[in-house]
C-alpha cells in the first residue's frame, strides 16, 4: 500500500512539473502575442493617422464605452468601417461583424458615436481658455512645469525640439519634439506597495519617432514603442501581470502630458511648428475674449493671466538624439 501511495504521489508531481511548464510556456506565448498585438497595432497607426488620432485621445472615451475599451482589435473594426474609406474597408467591416457576430445597427451606433466623438476632438477652431504657466523676466517657461494634481500630477522636463522635415514627427492633434521629457508617479512593479517615478521621453528615432517609458526602480530595463500610447500599454501589461488593479487602456499623450492644454500652447509656441504641415493649430481665446492662435509673451510681458513671473536659470536643454537602433527592438524585448 505503501509502495502504490509512492507511486501516486511521485506521479502526481511530475504532472504538476508538466503542467507547470506548460503554464510557463503559454504565458510566454500570450506575451509574444500580446507584443505582435502591439506592433501590428501600432503599424496601423502609422499606416490610418486617423486611427492613431482616435486612440492617442483622452482614454475617457475608451472607459466610457466599455464594449469597446474590453477589445483593441474591435476598436479597429468599428473604427475602419466609420471612416468613409470606400467599398474595400466596408467590406472588411462586414467580415468583421459576420465573424465576431456584431451587430450592424449596434455597429452603426457605435460608428455615429465615434464619428460625432472624432469630429468634436478634430475642431481645433473652437479656442480653448489660455491656462496660467510660470514664466521669467524673459518669457520663457520655468521647469519643471506642473500640470494635474495628485496621481494625475505630470512635470514636464523639458519641451524638445520639433523636427518639421519628418511628417512622422506630428499628426493633425500633436506634434513629437525630441527630446521631450516628462515625468510622473506610478504603481511600481518591484514593490506593489510602493509607487515610483516614470520618466517618459521622446528620442530620434530616425524616419519615426520612438517613445520611451523608464521606470526609476528599473533603469536598466526601459520600454520604447512607436506610440506613446503603445508604450505606456505595455508598462500597463507588467503591472497588470504582477496583479495590481491598474487600468488596462492608457492615453499616451495623457500619461505623457501632451494632452494637457498648457503644454499644447507651450509646444506650439516652439520654433518649428508653424513648418509642420499636417498640423492643426489649436486657437485660444485671449485674455480680451478674442479668438486666434496668440503668441508668446516678450521679455518685459507676462501670460495675460496673471502668471508668476520670476528671474530663473534657463530651461533644461533638450538632450542629444539618440539613433534610429532604438527602433529595431524584438518583440521579446518589449516585456
Amino acid at each position: 500500500m505503501a509502495r502504490e501511495l509512492t507511486t501516486g504521489v511521485n506521479a502526481a508531481l511530475e504532472r504538476r512539473e508538466r503542467l507547470l511548464k506548460s503554464y510557463q510556456d503559454i504565458k510566454h506565448q500570450l506575451r509574444l502575442i500580446q507584443a505582435e498585438n502591439n506592433h501590428f497595432l501600432d503599424m496601423i497607426a502609422e499606416t490610418f493617422p486617423e486611427v492613431k488620432d482616435d486612440l492617442s485621445s483622452s482614454s475617457s472615451d475608451s472607459d466610457s464605452d466599455s464594449d469597446d475599451g474590453n477589445d483593441r482589435n474591435n476598436d479597429y473594426g468599428t473604427h475602419t468601417d466609420a471612416s468613409d474609406a470606400g467599398d474595400g474597408t466596408a467590406a472588411l467591416s462586414r467580415r468583421y461583424r459576420k465573424r465576431h457576430g456584431v451587430s450592424p445597427l449596434a455597429t452603426d451606433a457605435r460608428m455615429v458615436k465615434r464619428r460625432r466623438r472624432q469630429g468634436k476632438r478634430d475642431d481645433r477652431n473652437d479656442p480653448k481658455p489660455i491656462e496660467p504657466v510660470a514664466r521669467d523676466s524673459s518669457g520663457n517657461i520655468i521647469f519643471p512645469m506642473v500640470i494635474g494634481h495628485g496621481v494625475d500630477e505630470v512635470r514636464i522636463l523639458s519641451l524638445g525640439t520639433i523636427v518639421s522635415d519628418r511628417d512622422s514627427y506630428h499628426t493633425s492633434r500633436y506634434i513629437w519634439p525630441v527630446g521631450f521629457k516628462s515625468a510622473r508617479r506610478y504603481p511600481s512593479m518591484l514593490d506593489g506597495m510602493a509607487r515610483c517615478e516614470y520618466t517618459s521621453e521622446i528620442l530620434d528615432g530616425g524616419d519615426m519617432p520612438v517613445f520611451q517609458v523608464t521606470a526609476e526602480d528599473m533603469p536598466e530595463s526601459p520600454f520604447r514603442a512607436s506610440s506613446s500610447s503603445g508604450v505606456w500599454k505595455q508598462v500597463l501589461d507588467v503591472l497588470m501581470a504582477n496583479g495590481l488593479g491598474v487600468k488596462t487602456h492608457a492615453s499616451g499623450p495623457q500619461m505623457y502630458g501632451l494632452s494637457n492644454l498648457a503644454v499644447t500652447k507651450a509646444i506650439q509656441e516652439l520654433e518649428g511648428a508653424d513648418k509642420c504641415s499636417k498640423y492643426i493649430m489649436q486657437k485660444w481665446l485671449t485674455p480680451n475674449g478674442s479668438a486666434g492662435v496668440v503668441q508668446p509673451p516678450r521679455r518685459g510681458e507676462d501670460d495675460g493671466l496673471g502668471a508668476s513671473i520670476a528671474d530663473t536659470s534657463p530651461p533644461v536643454k533638450p538632450p542629444s538624439a539618440t539613433t534610429a537602433a532604438f527602433y529595431t527592438d524584438d518583440e521579446e524585448n518589449y516585456y
